[in-house]
């Protein structure tokens, strides 16, 4: 039995979705003699298995939306995308103030009960040939008909508190087919992308609405047509905010202005004379600023019982001079000439050719010293010389450890201390022969470059 129902559900789907193509995209003689030919042929055919609105569907619809049980309890209603032909048994639910009937099969909004609380409806994606039935909605706020085979917006005399209509993707030709949107004169937002209209002189219906604020036509061949269409369009809709994919912003309107009245040079004259004004406008920020600072200035010095003026305090004992460096101390001078002519102790001698270049510095006097670089196939066995030291050293402490806890501590020490340090020593000269082979002395340096 499961497997059954499953394939009648799935059966259903697919039926709703092929009559909601179907009644998209075919005129509806067509549609009525295509439903009468296929009549009784399957559940499949055109107009058969179709989602009925009823009103324990609706119960169902609002306990998976998790909303009220009672109709009336309801401010919004979610009945998208459900493969609904027609609206029924939506009586009780008085208090709705937002309607989703997007994505279903609808072909009028006949049926739409009195509803004076609705606020936002929405029949996107649907069939709707015409915009009809919406006399029991006299308060709505916003109306989306987008993607429907509209050719005309009509009958919107029913709602004269319209202020948003979004009409996307239909049908709409000509300067006529918007007429009627006049009959709502609240509208302040019109959405009418990606229709087909090209007339120009649908500028002078957008013109009678004295409140549209925000319109978008992208999408349409009168944009490409229409010579400066934005500078038109902003010029002849003077409360305009926001056209198509951006806003408009008051020194554009200014531009725009001029531009209507003088043309280019106008237009020229108008751009320079804003930016005088926004540069005079942050002077005057600049100089209001600069006078906080300065009577905060005056507080303290009076606070702090200095002479009168408008300067920090704390600067007063700077000079305005320009900074005059001091020359090297002889002491320091004298230092580096040593450090010049230094040469290593017993036993740690550097190669000859290093001792020659070094007394070469010497006797030079105190203007240069040598500058050695590493070398890198070298660093590791430097590195590998001093870990063997400091391993010589821990285990000559490991040792002394151990004979300390025997009671041998004194005699342990004096026979490992020794050999650690012999250790260590080694290890010491044995890096101490590969750092003076890593270095490479090349021409001298200055010193003062060196510091």
């Amino acid at each position: 039995t499961a497997p059954r129902l499953r394939r009648d559900h799935k059966q259903q789907h697919l039926s709703n979705y092929i009559n909601c193509l179907c009644r998209c995209y075919l005129p509806p003689c067509v549609r009525q003699r295509t439903s009468s030919a296929c009549r009784g042929r399957g559940s499949l055919a055109l107009g058969t298995a179709m989602a009925l609105m009823t009103k324990q569907v609706l119960r169902d619809i609002c306990k998976e939306t998790q909303l009220y049980r009672t109709p009336s309890l309801n401010d919004k209603l979610y009945l998208n995308f459900k493969g609904f032909t027609r609206i029924d048994c939506l009586e009780e639910y008085t208090g709705l103030k937002a309607l989703f009937l997007e994505g279903n099969a609808l072909e009028t909004l006949e049926g739409l009960p009195d509803l004076p609380e609705l606020r936002c409806l929405f029949v996107q994606q649907n069939c709707l040939w015409e915009i009809s039935h919406l006399e029991g909605v006299p308060n709505l706020d916003t109306l989306n008909v987008s993607q429907n085979q509209l050719k005309k917006l009509e009958n919107l005399e029913a709602v004269p508190k319209l202020g948003s209509l979004i009409a996307t993707h239909c049908q709409l030709e000509t300067p006529d087919s918007i007429k009627n949107v006049l009959a709502c004169p609240e509208l302040h937002t019109l959405d009418l992308q990606h229709n087909h209209i090209s007339d120009p002189s649908i500028i002078e219906v957008l013109k009678q609405l004295p409140n549209l604020s925000c319109l978008y036509l992208k999408g349409n061949p009168v944009v490409s047509s229409m010579k400066n269409y934005r500078k038109t369009m902003i010029a002849a809709l003077p409360k305009l905010g926001y056209l198509d994919e951006r806003p408009v912003f008051e020194d554009e309107r200014r531009m725009v202005n001029a531009w209507a009245a003088g043309g280019v040079e106008a237009e020229r004259a108008e751009r320079v004379q804003i930016k005088e004004e926004k540069e005079a406008y942050d002077r005057r920020n600049f100089e209001a600023m600069q006078e906080m600072r300065k009577a905060g200035y005056r507080k303290r010095r009076e606070a702090l019982g200095l002479p009168p003026g408008d300067t920090d305090p704390a600067l007063d004992d700077l000079s305005d001079e320009e900074w005059v460096f001091e020359e090297d101390p002889p002491e320091l001078v004298e230092a580096r000439r040593r450090l010049a002519a230094y040469s290593a102790r017993d036993g740690e001698e550097e190669p000859a050719e290093v001792a020659a270049a070094r007394r070469e510095v010497a006797a030079g006097g105190p203007g240069s010293v040598q500058k050695a670089e590493w070398r890198a196939e070298n660093d590791g066995e430097v590195y590998f010389a001093s870990v063997r030291g400091n391993q010589a050293t821990l285990s000559g402490d490991t040792a002394w450890e151990g004979a300390k806890d025997s009671g041998n501590g004194d005699n342990a020490r004096a026979d490992v201390q020794p050999a650690a340090d012999t250790a260590k020593t080694r290890s010491c000269e044995d890096a101490a022969s590969v750092l003076e082979t890593s270095l490479v002395v090349p021409d001298a340096v200055n010193l003062d470059e060196m510091d």
